[in-house]
């Protein structure tokens, strides 16, 4: 019996001109998988959490909505949003990313006397351009409640050095209103410099 030549497969080597953009674009698409592996199966309703006695102030308010985040969040950003709107006026703050990750938890407070008046959205601005709707996630729709805290789990993912805006539209025309926002940001597991 002759027995044929045996030739193995050349040895793997990285092409040196791998154009890093799309090896960039893999990354992001495995940690967006492995992002969505960790989901739970069901994302049920937002879970709305009633305030009793609602709190005098904003700092408060604040100081409540930063206890119901868990400790096990190790090295996660906590980013607080928080500004006076003033009457019939729309306004926002903005901070930026601060490292590769995903929105585990937003946290909104509705203080008592809002009435629905008060409206409330999150928005990412990656580093790229572009505007993408986090909560709510349709472009003209917004959040407006009265007298409660709702957390929301979005996991969604976020890239430094993009950033979060908030959004506020104060509908009443009589009363300046707060409604903190707290975005929690879990960093991911691969780091694209």
């Amino acid at each position: 019996m002759v027995m044929e030549r045996f030739n193995p497969p050349p040895p793997l080597s990285t092409p040196k001109d791998l154009p890093w953009v799309d090896a960039q674009a893999v990354i992001q698409r495995l940690d967006r998988l492995i992002t969505l592996m960790e989901r739970p199966s069901e994302a049920g309703p937002p879970q709305v959490i009633t305030i009793p006695g609602a709190p005098g102030s904003a700092t408060q308010l604040i100081h409540i909505m930063q206890e119901m985040v868990p400790e096990s969040m190790g090295n996660s950003a906590v980013l607080t949003f928080q500004k006076t709107i003033a009457v019939n006026y729309q306004d926002e703050q903005e901070r930026q990313v601060p490292f590769h990750g995903v929105i585990k938890e937003v946290v909104m407070g509705y203080p008592a006397g809002c009435q629905q008046l008060v409206e409330v959205r999150l928005i990412y601005y990656p580093k790229d351009g572009g505007k993408e709707y986090i909560i709510p996630t349709l472009e003209d729709s917004f959040i407006a409640l009265d007298d409660v805290t709702v957390m929301f789990t979005p996991r969604y993912s976020v890239r430094a050095p993009g950033n979060l805006q908030v959004e506020w539209w104060n509908y009443d025309s009589l009363n300046t209103h707060v409604v903190p926002v707290i975005a929690t940001i879990s960093p991911t597991r691969l780091e694209i410099g």
